[in-house]
């Protein structure tokens, strides 16, 4: 991964001001930032899931014994221990259908059912979308923005 952004932060890269933090990344030794405290530092990011990175000090505080407990599978394809559900994890019994853990829903999500609004930090439904004009995630990819009447990223297909 190269970073294309390198933040100047003087208070400690802890919140999304910091532009390495808001683009979901390390701060690196091209970083001007002061008392550096990004806690994405020494993590593989991509190894994790939007969910997983955007859910850091959770992630942090698992041990190795909560990383091996088993979650069944959605499909019921037997079951998977977290620490592999934290990036993308392929079930090969549903021909390399992509499952992953959320956070926000404490459960293990089906990657084309479920994705991850960075802007709002909040797993949500495929039929869900984030409207740009108002800054909120809405219901119906062919329906409005139910906050501001934005036409869905799909209207124009139905």
């Amino acid at each position: 991964m190269i970073k294309e952004e390198h933040c100047n932060c003087k208070a400690g890269c802890e919140n999304r001001r910091c532009v390495c933090l808001r683009n979901n990344e390390p701060c690196d030794e091209h970083c001007g930032c002061t008392d550096c405290r990004n806690p994405l530092n020494d993590v593989d990011v991509d190894s994790l899931s939007l969910c997983a990175i955007q859910n850091i000090e959770k992630v942090k505080a698992l041990s190795g014994e909560d990383l091996a407990v088993a979650y069944e599978m959605p499909c019921g394809h037997g079951s998977v221990p977290l620490g592999d559900l934290l990036k993308a994890y392929a079930c090969q019994d549903c021909k390399g259908e992509v499952y992953w853990y959320s956070f926000c829903w404490d459960s293990v999500v089906q990657d084309s059912c479920t994705w991850h609004c960075e802007i709002c930090n909040q797993c949500r439904d495929w039929r869900e979308w984030h409207c740009e004009n108002c800054n909120k995630c809405t219901y119906g990819v062919t329906l409005p923005c139910e906050y501001c009447g934005t036409p869905g990223p799909y209207a124009d297909f139905f």
